[in-house]
């Protein structure tokens, strides 16, 4: 009987021990010290360790705060231990506020109601400093939390080398395979996924801003594939999201803005599902200038690995007839912001307005392209006429070197045109026939006097019909001139309607989510206004020339270069995969609309 008693003593012991422990509550800051107009972030963090419903949370009374924002995320674990079974669930709930006022504060503790039980936390203390001064960083009041992981700082280009064993189940890692690129050197972003529970999917991903960068999808999955890692002796498994081209613009330090994604985790009866919001970290990088001992003529789009090639088709012809010369450069690089040669003037060839195709393609995690420019060219005269060589200066990122280009000349063979049968048909009309000269012969017949001509009652009014006819004509002519509208003063006069109609369009375009057309659409009411009222067809011109054209009509130097970024922007997001957010969007048509209002002014 005696052991009985102790039994169940022992047993409501450890029944008693294991509800004390069912959960555990704790509250902690990011700071103990923040300015009247900063914000300190409080995090609670519920650990519950049996299934079911989670308790009621109530945050703070915040009598000295105000509530920015309130946020909260979940994972869940379960695990063998010694042949038992472990489950964790931990909810950090995370407050955002602003003090009211300066001095020493209390932010009162929050409580949670558990299985008829409640449990609080700590009151925590602040020193709020008067506005505008800058707290020193402290750490004081923070506890360790399965969230630290996210918050330390990389070393490396390793994405998961932060990771040990029991710092998170679930973690969203950024990468990239070269943080110190040159100036348009290709580098890859990598967007992982990484857990230790089930993922069932992803959902709402949201990729960084990648301003200063031009940028190409290499890899977008649209199933989650897993791959096994062992790290510290701990398997995860790793999940690629996203992978992207990027290709610096301008040298400096660079910051690649933290990616968010939605995860889906738990499967079957076990788990249950649910859902987790994941950061990954900034990526920093530190762009290179292109060293110096640039050649005269290099362009700073040329950076890559790039070969030049030029042909003429045919390279026989006769005198008047077409050939087609091709310039082809192909390799690894931005291909889009490559600048070809440009084959000048030739004695003895007509040549006519060259064509540019771009073709791209992605090898083995590289962008890879082709740029082919076609001009046609007609001979004038007979003999033979070389097309001269062509060379390219380029900057190769991997040699780190500059490199000089050169297309071989190439010999045109013009014979004289063959005579055809105009020519022929010509001669033959100078021909006389039937044996030459017939003499003439003179038949003479008596003749009649008729009545005069005046005497008829149809000759007056046909000769007034010609004095009559021209003052008419001349009339009409007046009268048209006076009623008709010269086309070009028509088109200076409307050009600010056309501009906003296409501005419309593109509007249109937008809501039905064709971000390329919008772009397009844009940039063509923009050229097509300079090409109305100004005179300034931009499709013929670099940027340099069109700006040099702007500012010799009078606009200023700011609305000019306001003017050639919208355009930019405009051809980079036309070929951008995403073709960037909608509302940078609809700032663009903001951007476009105020650019037309400039130039209309002046």
């Amino acid at each position: 009987m005696t052991s009985r008693r102790i039994g169940s003593a022992l047993f409501l012991i450890a029944f008693a021990a294991f509800g004390a422990a069912e959960v555990e509550l704790s509250a902690a800051l990011d700071s103990d010290q923040v300015a009247l107009d900063g914000t300190v972030t409080m995090s609670i963090t519920a650990t519950y360790s049996s299934k079911g419903e989670p308790g009621e949370l109530q945050p703070p009374a915040l009598n000295d705060f105000d509530l920015v924002s309130r946020q909260q995320s979940e994972q869940v674990s379960f695990a063998f231990v010694n042949g038992a079974p472990s489950f964790h669930r931990t909810i950090v709930t995370t407050l955002a506020l602003t003090p009211k006022r300066a001095g020493d504060l209390v932010i009162e503790p929050a409580s949670l109601e558990y299985h008829g039980r409640t449990y609080a936390t700590q009151p925590l203390k602040v020193h709020v400093l008067s506005a505008g001064q800058t707290p020193p960083p402290s750490r004081a009041q923070r506890r360790p939390s399965p969230f630290d992981a996210l918050d330390q700082p990389r070393d490396d280009l390793d994405p998961f080398a932060d990771v040990h064993p029991g710092s998170r189940d679930l973690l969203l890692r950024a990468s990239v395979d070269n943080d110190r690129p040159f100036v348009g050197q290709q580098i890859s972003y990598s967007l992982y996924l990484l857990a230790r529970i089930n993922v069932s999917g992803i959902d709402k991903l949201q990729l960084p801003r990648l301003d200063g960068f031009w940028t190409e999808e290499i890899e977008a999955p649209q199933q989650l594939v897993g791959e096994a890692r062992i790290l510290d002796g701990v398997p995860y498994r790793s999940f690629l999201l996203r992978k992207r081209a990027l290709f610096a613009l301008r040298p400096g330090h660079a910051v690649i803005e933290p990616a968010e994604v939605e995860v889906l985790t738990g499967f079957g009866m076990l788990f249950s599902r649910g859902s987790s919001r994941r950061q990954s970290q900034e990526v920093t990088l530190d762009v290179q200038p292109l060293p110096p001992g640039k050649p005269l003529a290099f362009d700073p789009g040329n950076v890559g690995q790039w070969s030049l090639s030029a042909t003429v088709d045919p390279i026989t012809v006769a005198v008047g007839q077409p050939v087609t010369f091709k310039l082809v450069a192909t390799g690894r690089g931005n291909v889009r912001d490559l600048r070809l040669p440009r084959l000048g003037a030739i004695a003895g060839l007509r040549a006519y307005d060259a064509t540019t195709t771009d073709k791209e393609t992605i090898e083995k995690g590289q962008v890879t392209g082709t740029r082919t420019v076609e001009q046609l060219l007609v001979p004038e005269r007979t003999g033979v006429v070389d097309v001269p060589a062509l060379a390219m200066d380029i900057f190769d990122p991997v040699q780190k070197q500059y490199r000089t280009l050169h297309t071989e000349a190439v010999s045109l063979h013009v014979a004289p045109a063959v005579a055809g049968a105009a020519a022929a048909e010509s001669v033959a009309q100078n021909l006389l026939a039937a044996g030459g000269v017939r003499p003439i012969r003179l038949r003479l017949t008596g003749a009649t006097r008729g009545a005069p001509p005046w005497s008829t009652p149809w000759f007056w009014p046909l000769l007034a019909a010609p004095p009559f006819g021209l003052a008419l004509l001349l009339g009409l002519g007046r009268m048209r001139r006076l009623l008709m509208v010269d086309p070009q003063q028509r088109r200076v006069k409307l050009a600010r309607t056309a501009a906003a109609r296409r501005l419309r369009g593109a509007q249109a375009l937008l809501a039905k989510g064709e971000a390329p057309a919008f772009y397009a659409e844009v940039a063509r009411a923009i050229t097509g206004y300079l090409a109305d009222k100004q005179g300034v067809v931009a499709a013929g011109l670099t940027r340099e020339e069109l700006a040099r054209a702007l500012a010799e009509r009078g606009h200023s130097e700011e609305v000019v270069g306001r003017l050639l970024r919208v355009l930019d922007d405009c051809d980079r997001a036309r070929f951008a995969p995403r073709s960037g957010e909608a509302t940078a969007r609809e700032a663009m048509l903001t951007r476009a609309d105020q650019i037309l209002n400039e130039l209309e002014r002046k």
